[in-house]
């Protein structure tokens, strides 16, 4: 009988390790911020495979994964090609994060303002954003990571399934206002006052606080039309 209990509770433990085809979606998103993909480039699984020393097949899961997250999108019929990051990309993600992220911030506070502790690990994610400075791709992770710890502390399965769904998007994004507006400090500086909003527990003030920090800078009044591999082009 414990024996089949054991059995039992083993089959229901998480994974100790990303699976390997979310690692890979991962280096193809990295690839995509720093300029190895552009927007819009057709993804070929030999080569793909070849890059990053493993077989076609997590590859091909990798892209599934992204094509359900609309990173990737179909090639008219030749495969795959990564999305094209444009304008408005950029405004409808940033209509919906700020409309998640406001109820996961809220959230959020309730839960450091009864546990007051938990602040702790977004220190710590904001410690880590600190260290990754002159490498802008971590630089850009670690604040995606802080993102996903709101998310977390919001102990709301919904919201972080949602932002679960665009947080690669989100990375991207970052990586192109990096590459626009290289103020480090200002980034760091941001997070900050994202954290104070949150441990005031002023609802109105952490409501304005999250609207200003997703839409900075002013996103939605200058977007261009913008690889994140560095190239700029002007839309109407």
């Amino acid at each position: 009988m414990q024996r089949l209990l054991m059995s039992e509770t083993r089959g229901l433990l998480p994974f100790a390790t990303v699976l390997l085809p979310e690692q890979i979606a991962d280096r193809i998103v990295d690839a995509i911020c720093i300029g190895q993909i552009a927007a819009s480039q057709r993804l070929i699984e030999t080569e793909l495979s070849q890059s990053l020393n493993v077989s076609r097949g997590p590859v091909r899961e990798a892209i599934r994964i992204l094509d359900s997250q609309g990173i990737v999108v179909s090639a008219d019929g030749r495969g795959m090609r990564a999305a094209d990051f444009d304008s408005l990309w950029a405004e409808q993600l940033l209509d919906v994060r700020v409309a998640i992220e406001q109820q996961a911030a809220l959230q959020a506070a309730e839960h450091l303002a009864q546990n007051p502790s938990l602040a702790d690990d977004l220190n710590a994610k904001i410690d880590l954003l600190e260290l990754a400075q002159g490498d802008w791709l971590d630089v850009n992770k670690a604040d995606a990571d802080f993102h996903t710890k709101v998310f977390e502390l919001a102990n709301n399965r919904l919201l972080l399934t949602i932002w679960a769904a665009i947080s690669r998007h989100v990375q991207i994004l970052f990586s192109i206002e990096s590459k626009r507006d290289p103020n480090f400090q200002v980034v760091l500086d941001d997070h900050r006052l994202y954290l104070e909003a949150l441990l005031s527990g002023n609802t109105s003030q952490i409501s304005s606080e999250i609207i200003s920090h997703i839409n900075k800078p002013k996103l939605r009044n200058r977007l261009t039309k913008t690889e994140p591999g560095g190239r700029n082009e002007q839309t109407n």
